[in-house]
């Protein structure tokens, strides 16, 4: 059994327009990032999903609505299921930071030269880059690499209950998931290219693996 997992990441919101860290924190989306939405719907309008999926934040949530409303291939889906499991990386104290300054935090914990977030994921394996936040987060509440993973593994583990051989499957999740995904999954080089917003990541998920087809795309008429 595999089906076709076709994973969307979320509108651009003001958190992302302002470079600050945003994992379960939930900013708005921006005019550009229900546009985001729409954009990735039109390039999917002619996919027949036979189920809908969606973090439970609301970006997601309404980034997945604006898709569906733009799909004509599959009459009855007009809101995706919510799911915990795939909520985005959770970064505790680090939550609205801005993104270099949470980055320099945990290159001084690793032991690392002063560096963004988004130059750690270009230089740091992606696990150490998860566990770099839980090790400098003064409240000890950010998810290191085996709790986000274990997440997402149950997110997984719940898509294939559910879902029969050959289905398409919309999800609409988040950057960093979709790039430590990626760098789990398919290449470790991956967690350093940063995800569009709107873009459709395509995965092949059958009972024992996950396999990357199509990464950050923004041009395809599907």
């Amino acid at each position: 059994m595999s089906f076709n997992l076709y994973m969307v990441r979320h509108g651009q919101t003001f958190f992302n327009k302002y470079e600050r860290m945003q994992g379960w924190g939930d900013t708005p989306l921006t005019n550009q990032g229900v546009a985001d939405g729409y954009s990735a719907g039109s390039r999917l309008n002619n996919i027949r999903f036979s189920g809908a999926y969606s973090s439970d934040l609301s970006r997601a949530i309404h980034t997945a609505e604006e898709i569906l409303e733009r799909n004509r291939q599959s009459a009855g889906l007009t809101e995706p299921t919510q799911l915990f499991q795939f909520r985005e990386v959770f970064f505790g104290f680090f939550e609205g930071l801005p993104s270099d300054q949470s980055g320099k935090m945990v290159s001084n914990v690793l032991e690392q030269p002063e560096m963004s977030y988004a130059e750690l994921m270009n230089t740091i394996p992606y696990n150490e880059v998860l566990d770099g936040f839980k090790a400098a987060d003064p409240t000890a509440d950010a998810e290191d690499a085996d709790t986000f993973f274990a997440r997402l593994e149950n997110g997984f583990e719940i898509l294939r209950r559910e879902h029969r051989d050959g289905d398409n499957v919309l999800l609409v999740a988040h950057g960093s998931l979709i790039r430590n995904m990626a760098a789990r999954y398919a290449d470790p080089a991956l967690a350093g290219q940063k995800i569009t917003n709107g873009s459709v990541t395509l995965w092949e998920v059958d009972d024992d693996n996950i396999k990357l087809k199509v990464y950050n795309d923004n041009e395809r008429n599907w």
